[in-house]
């Protein structure tokens, strides 16, 4: 598809969103469990975006907000109930099952998403995986809607921004995605005190810090992997989530090319996360019911007997992909 047929196509999706906006009196805007930046940025961009546009309506983010992503926003307080007539609209969320909260039955679901869209759950699909970050697509929503960006708005979706683009490091920013934070910045948010807050490490988090860095173990091939069990948690009295400002940590290595965070979940699965700097991971992680980006992506595995086949074939592929090189 040319650029041309793919921006009229962007743009008949981005007036048939306004219009559902427009007509319904309720919007309730969902994202996805165990949340990072992007998805907290853009579920209360969005909000505060529309509620500013229509106080008279009922908008609502569903899902608390964890502790530490606290300094973007917080757990909206309105208690409703889902209703078959409210309108969702669900961003930064590719699968169905991964939403943080039960959809109303019934209602008219709305998909804003920058992954691949294995599953259009949405009646309305916007789905385009050349945006850094899902805050990026709310901005473009807020232009094309004529709606206002303030200080307020533009504060949150610059912190998604950062936040999925790891200031600005991976292959996904683009000049538009610079020209769109330099838009944001231009409403005179405090951009300093925004990166800071991305960077913070509690004391509990700098020896979880220091626990992966000496944990971890990196292959000959460039592929490390670290599991942090349950009791990490509780002996450093850290919230299971806390762990995803330390995602990146392996990656800043010069030795390491692909790197695999397995993480313990309070159930005893294994949330996995698949990073990488050049080589594709998201096939491995396909493999294993999982999905994402190509160098970056997720899963869930049921014990450690699956963890180590995880990295057994990302190993093989970090391998096969060398000898190509």
């Amino acid at each position: 598809m040319s650029v041309w047929l793919l921006q009229m196509k962007t743009n008949a999706i981005i007036t048939d969103i306004t219009k559902s906006i427009v007509k319904m009196d309720r919007i309730l805007v969902y994202r996805h469990t165990n949340p990072d930046p992007d998805a907290i940025g853009a579920q209360f961009g969005l909000v505060a975006l529309l509620k500013a546009a229509y106080p008279e309506k009922l908008v609502v983010a569903m899902a608390p907000v964890p502790g530490h992503l606290a300094w973007i926003d917080t757990t909206d307080e309105q208690l409703v109930t889902p209703q078959a007539t409210d309108l969702v609209i669900a961003v930064d969320c590719a699968n169905h099952e991964r939403l943080a909260g039960e959809l109303p039955t019934g209602a008219f679901v709305i998909k804003i998403d920058h992954h691949p869209n294995h599953d259009p759950y949405g009646q309305l699909n916007w789905v385009d995986e050349t945006y850094s970050s899902c805050s990026e697509m709310i901005y473009e929503l807020a232009q094309a809607g004529c709606f206002t960006v303030t200080a307020a708005v533009a504060t949150k979706l610059y912190a998604g921004i950062i936040g999925d683009t790891v200031r600005f490091s991976t292959p996904e920013t683009s000049t538009r995605t610079l020209k769109i934070a330099s838009a944001l910045a231009a409403t005179d948010i405090d951009i300093a005190t925004i990166s800071h807050h991305e960077m913070d490490l509690t004391p509990a988090l700098s020896k979880l810090y220091g626990y992966v860095l000496s944990e971890q173990t990196i292959e000959p091939s460039g592929l490390a992997h670290v599991v942090l069990p349950q009791r990490i948690f509780s002996d450093l009295s850290l919230e299971y989530g806390d762990e995803d400002a330390l995602v990146p940590l392996p990656g800043n290595l010069t030795t390491v090319k692909v790197w695999l965070f397995f993480i313990e979940t309070p159930q005893g699965q294994y949330r996995v996360h698949f990073r990488s700097k050049a080589i594709n991971v998201n096939a491995v992680a396909k493999a294993f019911n999982g999905g994402g980006h190509p160098l970056a992506s997720g899963a869930f595995v049921p014990d450690l007997a699956t963890v180590g086949q995880v990295i057994e074939q990302m190993q093989a592929q970090v391998l096969a992909a060398t000898a190509v090189d």
